[in-house]
């Protein structure tokens, strides 16, 4: 008998929901007719917030590893939707912003991923939400600071 049941583990249920939850995006994008994935979504996200940042910077913020920022970057970049300029104090390095063509298709992928994330908490009270992504913070802070270990 086994003492460990994955299917119970924290990692197991958030990555579940996670790759459900963006399978699903994914669709309801394609149904917009918005040729995005969800994780060009979230590059396009951070680039909004922040305006303006190297790749490497981009992808430390989201934890993704520089060959897949790389081919989202591309991605984005083909359908106009980011620019790369050379940076102004490293001429070796390039950084990466969103268009001014970003702002409505970013408006309504926010709208879509709004509408979705309502549905997927539907029947879940306000306080089991707050006590969640309470616990989701503190378990992300240490695991951040594992990483940078």
């Amino acid at each position: 008998m086994s003492l460990y049941d994955h299917t119970d583990s924290l990692g197991f249920l958030t990555g579940l929901s996670s790759r459900l939850f963006n399978n699903q995006l994914a669709v309801r994008f394609q149904q917009a007719q918005i040729d995005m994935t969800p994780e060009q979504w979230g590059v396009l996200v951070v680039l909004i917030e922040h305006q303006s940042m190297t790749q490497a910077e981009l992808g430390e913020k989201l934890y993704l590893e520089k060959s897949s920022v790389s081919r989202c970057v591309d991605g984005l970049e083909k359908k106009g939707w980011i620019l790369r300029a050379k940076d102004p104090n490293d001429s070796r390095k390039k950084r990466v912003s969103a268009t001014q063509k970003t702002a409505e298709i970013a408006t309504r992928c926010a709208e879509i991923a709004s509408q979705l994330l309502d549905e997927a908490q539907r029947g879940v009270s306000e306080q089991v939400l707050e006590n969640s992504q309470q616990m989701l913070g503190h378990v992300i802070k240490n695991l951040r600071q594992m990483n940078h270990n």
